[in-house]
């Protein structure tokens, strides 16, 4: 049985209103999603930050 817990996201948004991040936290963990938009347009791009993964190759 999986038990509920109270969290908290946090959301920001850049001067055009495109959202470019998101934070989770609760008691037992956090996380953050950082969202690139492409500086010509309002559209999302593609992250290529090599730091998404530990040494072993594990999702950050």
């Amino acid at each position: 049985m999986t038990s509920l817990e109270p969290y908290q996201q946090t959301y920001t948004y850049d001067t055009g209103n495109n959202l470019t991040n998101l934070s989770h936290q609760a008691n037992g963990s956090a996380w953050q999603q950082t969202l690139t938009i492409h500086p010509n347009s309002n559209r999302g791009t593609e992250n290529n930050n090599q730091n998404n993964f530990d040494a072993n190759g594990n999702l950050l």
